[in-house]
């Protein structure tokens, strides 16, 4: 596949036209109607990953042991939690305060309700900051002409929408990722740090980036976000600790026992199929190591003229992509190199290309059929075409950012 197709072979910018009457009852009809099929859904209790927030909370407020099996167990049999194991939140012990407010809510249905809404506006938010960042100020009919499209383009990626699904904490993180980069851009370290802290809610998903942010540290002495990163970090475990003072005590022995060893996502996990199941625990740092082992050379060519806005939408791909816990939802941060890439084409061209739009349809289907398959190769695809993708864009020397100021230009 050719990255730059010929004029003819292009999604072309449109005119632009207000919606009519008809259009207008259409979009509004359908968005009553969505609504009231999420509040529906609601009211089913779907259990997925809200199960553990949601008994996490009411044992933090009444005094129990978050990571406890039984006492998890026991809050989710309630609910109608079928398994013989419960789910049990693995996230750091300075992730706990974000699931304290459920403890105070008496209705499930509700409660997952509100979360979800939450979780998708800070996706919406992250996806409209994003498309500035990288489109600037080109506007492609239906993709970046509105802020509406600019809000949603985000939600065109199947991981971001089972992220949703699953209620999961990964929108958070990705709301730090892009609060980081819109700080950083707007040279306010401090703020940047209190959002790069929102990151440490799934750190194994982007070690690259802390390690980047370390380096780049040593090497500017500056070291405001950093340090705010860390103190907000701090901040959020001394608040764990205040509910909890064993929390770090039993997030080590629930880390130390079997149950991480059952259930173990990503390519580690999918490797482990070609040896029968076997237990190669190992694979989860042999992963790891190859992407510090990346870095290390990436770092060495890029130290010199180091951009956050150019360099994450790699580190993310890559820490993604060599991460040796992970699941398919976790991928939503890979929102963030293909807004990037997109971004690029839009900008060099004037319109995406309809190689890549088929590219990204391939993706997207490739991942739901693999996820409807319950394949642990579905986490494989995604990242590895965008670190390629990433590469080949790259070797062509041109910007992955936008040079236009940032600004909101949606209507």
């Amino acid at each position: 596949m050719t990255l730059s197709p010929n004029v003819d072979d292009a999604v072309r910018p449109a005119a632009i036209e207000k919606p009519g009457l008809g259009r207008r009852l259409w979009i509004g009809s359908f968005s009553i109607c969505l609504i009231l099929i999420i509040v529906a859904y609601a009211f089913t209790r779907p259990l997925e990953d809200f199960v553990e927030y949601w008994g996490a909370g009411h044992l933090l407020v009444t005094g129990g042991n978050p990571y406890s099996l039984n006492e998890m167990y026991r809050f989710e049999r309630a609910l109608g939690w079928s398994q013989p194991v419960p789910l049990i939140p693995l996230n750091p012990p300075w992730t706990l305060p974000l699931f304290t407010p459920f403890g105070f809510f008496s209705s499930y249905p509700w409660a997952w309700l509100i979360w979800v809404t939450i979780l998708a506006s800070l996706v919406a938010l992250s996806s409209r900051i994003l498309m500035d960042l990288y489109f600037g100020n080109v506007k492609l009919a239906e993709i970046s002409d509105k802020t509406a499209y600019r809000c949603l383009f985000a939600l065109s990626f199947y991981p971001v929408l089972l992220s949703l699904k699953f209620a999961q904490t990964v929108p958070i993180v990705l709301l730090g990722l892009t609060g980081f980069l819109f700080f950083e851009t707007r040279r306010r370290p401090l703020l940047a740090g209190v959002f790069l802290g929102l990151t440490a809610i799934k750190p194994n998903l982007l070690y690259l980036l802390w390690l980047a942010l370390l380096f780049q540290s040593f090497r500017e002495r500056r070291w405001k976000t950093l340090a705010t990163a860390v103190g907000m970090v701090g901040a959020f475990l001394g608040i764990a600790l205040r509910m909890d003072p064993y929390a770090i005590e039993q997030y080590r022995a629930i880390v130390a026992s079997p149950l991480p060893r059952l259930f173990t996502p990503g390519l580690p996990g999918a490797a482990r199929t070609l040896f029968q199941g076997r237990d190669f625990f190992w694979l989860q740092l042999l992963l790891p190591i190859a992407g510090v082992t990346w870095f290390a050379f990436y770092w060495r060519s890029n130290r010199a003229n180091w951009n956050w806005t150019e360099r994450i939408p790699a580190l993310v791909a890559v820490s993604i992509l060599t991460t040796g816990y992970g699941w398919l939802f976790d991928q939503a941060l890979l929102a963030i190199p293909i807004i990037a890439l997109a971004g690029k084409y839009a900008r060099e061209l004037g319109y995406l290309p309809r190689s890549m739009v088929f590219l990204y349809t391939v993706i997207n289907a490739t991942l739901i059929l693999l996820a409807m398959a319950s394949s642990p190769w579905s986490f494989a695809p995604a990242p590895i075409v965008i670190a390629f993708l990433l590469y080949r864009a790259s070797r062509s020397g041109d910007a992955l950012s936008s040079s236009a100021r940032y600004s909101y230009v949606g209507s």
